[in-house]
This record gives C-alpha cells, structure tokens and sequence, in this order.
C-alpha cells in the first residue's frame, strides 16, 4: 500500500512537469500535490517525508520552541495589498506601467493613481460576483468594470452564485439573480468607480508603515474567500464558511444576521483544551449599544448553533472596553480576536486614519503591559474591499484564495524589517495557534496552510516596544517608495 501511495505522490510531481518551487505556484498542481501529500501522511504515518519548497521548512518547529504565550488577532476591513502597501519598498507591489480597461479586451487606459485623503466617498463592490469579475481567470484586470454596476450586471450576467452547504448553513438563502441588462453601459464609467485603483502610502498610514519597517510585513497573504466580510471572518475563527460566498441579508447596523451555522471553531478547540480566549467585539447598535453577543457581519460566532445554547461560551464575547481592563488583569486570555466598530473598521467610507489610531491604541496597550514580552500580535484586513490588487491568487478549492489584503506581525520575535513571501491566509494564525497549543485542524484549509513561523526568529534579541502617540513625529524621508 504504501508504494501505491508513494507512486501517486511522486506521480503528481512528474504530472506537473515543473519544479517543486513552480508546483507552489501552480494552482492544479498545487491542489494535486496537497491531495497526495493527505493521502500519503494518512497511510504513512511513521513516514517523514519533505518535498523541498512545498513545505516550509520553520513548520517542523516544535510547540516547546515557540515562547509566544498570547496571541492577539486584529481585523481590519476592506482593503487589498496593494492599496495599503502598493509602493513599499521591497513589497511585491504595484507593477510599472499598470493599466487597466473598463471593459473585457478594452483599451487600457486607466493607472493606479496616489489618493489625496485618508478615505474615498462610497463603498467599492467586493461580493463574490465582484471579486470573481475582477479576477477575470486569473488576469486580475476586470477591477473597473468590477466596480461599475451596469457593467457588472452585464458581463456577470445569470451566472450562479453557490449554495451554503445545508448541513453546515441554515436560515441564509442565495438571494435571486437579477435580470441582467441587455448591453453594456456606455462608458466612460463613473469617477467614483476609479477608486478601485487608489493606492495609500505612510503620508495616510504612516503607523503601519512604521510596524512594517520595524516588525514584520507579509506580502504574499490572501483573504480566504472571493468575497465579502462573513465569509472571510468565519474563516477567521472556523477555517470554513460552511460554502456561504456572500454576507447574510441584512446591512451592518440594522439589527442581528439571520441564519444559524453547524461547524466547529477555533475557540471549540481551545475551549476543550483549556485555553482561555475571547473575542473583543466594537461593534455598537444604531442605539450606540454594545452588542458582542449579537451575530453582525464581522462577528459570526453568535450564529453557531453551540454558542447558542452554552451561555459558557457566549461569555467569552465581549466588548472592545474589556480587552484594556484584561491587560491590567492576571486573566489576560492567551487566545483572542478583535474586530472594530465602523468608524474605527477603515471600511470605506469610513477615514482610515480613524482606524489606525484604533489599532494603535491596542498595540501600544499590549506594549506597556507584562504581556508584550511573550505575544505575538497579527494585524490584517479580512478582505479586499473592492481595490486592486494585482497578484493572482493561488486556486486551492471553489471559494478560493481571494485578493491579498495586508498583514502586519508585530511581536518580540518578530523579523525586524522584513517582508515575508510565504503564502499565508486568514486561516495561517489558526495553525500557528493550533501548533502552539497542539490542537488538531479543523478543514483542510488550516491543514494546507503555513503556520506563519516564517515571520519569527526565537534566537534574536527581543524587540522593544515601539510607542507610537499622536505627538510621535514619524520620519520616512529616507524610504523610496516605488511608484507604479
């Protein structure tokens, strides 16, 4: 059997015709050879076999080498790599020359453009229809019209959209295709749509440029999903969003999301293993209410059927306020999640400076606490929200990968300066927790994912802390950005 079994691995290398550095890149093969290597580590289990640059060589770690005690994951909302970090220097970011049409096989004519305030007018569309026109096959040059409406509706036409899985979603059904339109609009699109191509720098985001030139940046990390916020933050927490692409009937702000979800969590895992956690929730009701135990767009735990009836575990959901009163406690819990209000969620329109300051106020809160020394604190964005990124994402099942979004480390052991092209996504933090703490995968997502140790040295001297207030005077006229 196991020569059956090593056959069909070795196979899937010779099947790709290519390097195991390319197999990474490629999506069918990658998909085959994640497929093979379960097989093999399923029947071969006393086996140890290593197919350089397939795995990453820091996941043979073990758990009693990582000193990272508390884990601390922030996110964010809706914006792409390159919107964010575009013109870093070193960063896999925006191409010279990019142009882009506003129709398929149209005269490129509209470039990336540098945005002059902190925040653009309306929401750019980031929905499963959105996101796929955008990526066009892999060409990552529908996002104008993406962002047109009358075009979207248009070239996406009566495609399906997928069905949650009814064993694992209940109450939330696809809503209906509209009719399409029977032409294309006429063009030139609206000006608003363009914002798909802005891209920021340190003169609106001068934090966290600062923690990417003194921590650790991440510039190959995908949201997990083609899609909305739902989706995404149930990854987040579960590694699966149960086959829903598209967030719940039902606009943020406007009362509790429907539906009920059937799968496991991270925190089911911790709970068993006796990890403490929590999840810090901003979000405030139109009445300015705190509502961490009602199920929003950017906070699905509610929704599973096991919260709903242990009240034990709905207690672990609490509001932002608590996360700095825990700092100062010996009850700091070693897992947790924040997600933010939306004024401070940098979702557009919402002014990201707003934003920035929120996440600084908890990063400088972890720095000034005894906590700082064995944390690692992981900052992204749960999905692209609509902006342009250029990077094909890798295909591993149906749902995804989607766009990259940012990813900031900021720790002790951190990699100062670095920027790290590991592919990692919204599920990377789960498998470094479940490697800390060993605890099994909950999908094959977590499994298939890295476990994020490329971002830390554990033999470098401990980084101090980096205190940034509105009074700290940042410098960046050193850096030269590149400019697409």
């Amino acid at each position: 059997m196991r020569e059956i079994i090593w056959s069909a691995v070795v196979g899937g290398l010779f099947l790709c015709n290519s390097s195991p550095v390319s197999i990474v890149r490629s999506d069918m093969c990658q998909v085959r050879m994640f497929a093979a290597w379960r097989l093999l580590s399923r029947f071969c289990a006393p086996a140890v076999v290593f197919f350089p640059g397939v795995l990453n060589a820091q996941d043979a770690t073990s758990s009693d080498r990582i000193p990272i005690n508390h884990f601390i994951y922030i996110i964010q909302e809706n914006h792409s790599f390159d919107n964010y970090f575009g013109t870093y220097p070193g960063a896999n970011g925006i191409p010279p020359d990019t142009k882009l049409a506003d129709k398929p096989n149209g005269p490129r004519i509209y470039g990336p453009f540098h945005l002059s305030g902190s925040n653009i007018p309306l929401d750019l569309a980031h929905s499963w229809q959105s996101a796929r026109t955008a990526w066009n096959h892999g060409a990552m040059d529908g996002f104008v019209w993406a962002e047109w409406p009358e075009a979207l509706a248009y070239y996406w036409g009566t495609k399906p959209v997928p069905t949650p899985e009814a064993d694992k979603v209940q109450g939330i059904t696809v809503e209906p295709t509209p009719t399409p339109p029977s032409q294309p609009p006429p063009g030139p699109p609206p000006s608003w749509v363009l914002n798909t191509l802005s891209y920021m720098d340190y003169t609106q985001i001068p934090n966290y440029w600062e923690y990417a030139r003194k921590f650790t940046l991440c510039d190959y990390f995908f949201s997990s999903l083609m899609g909305p916020s739902q989706p995404n933050h149930l990854y987040a927490v579960a590694a699966q969003s149960g086959g829903l692409v598209f967030n719940p009937p039902g606009a943020p702000g406007t009362g509790e999301e429907p539906g009920t979800y059937t799968f496991e969590t991270m925190c089911d895992l911790l709970e068993s293993a006796n990890v403490s956690w929590k999840f810090y929730d901003g979000w405030l009701s139109t009445s300015g209410e705190a509502e961490p135990q009602v199920h929003t767009v950017w906070n699905p735990l509610p929704a599973f059927e096991q919260f709903k009836k242990n009240p034990a575990l709905m207690a672990h959901l609490v509001y932002t306020r608590q996360f700095f009163a825990d700092l100062q406690s010996k009850s700091f819990p070693q897992v947790c999640w924040l997600v933010p209000s939306l004024p401070e969620s940098e979702h557009p329109p919402e002014d990201v400076t707003v934003g920035m300051q929120y996440v600084t106020g908890i990063i400088n809160a972890v720095m000034q606490s005894s906590y700082w020394n064995d944390c690692a604190i992981i900052v992204v964005w749960d999905d692209y929200g609509g902006f342009y990124d250029h990077v094909r994402p890798e295909h591993v099942d149906r749902y995804g990968f989607g766009p990259r979004v940012p990813c900031l480390v900021i720790s002790p052991y951190a990699k100062p300066g670095k920027i790290i092209h590991t592919r990692f996504d919204l599920t990377s933090p789960l498998k470094l927790i479940e490697k800390k703490f060993g605890l099994k995968s909950l999908t094959d997502r977590d499994a298939d994912s890295h476990d994020m140790l490329d971002c830390f040295d554990f033999d470098q001297q401990a980084l101090p802390p980096d205190i940034i207030t509105p009074d700290t005077k940042l410098n960046f006229s050193d850096m030269v950005t590149t400019q697409p």
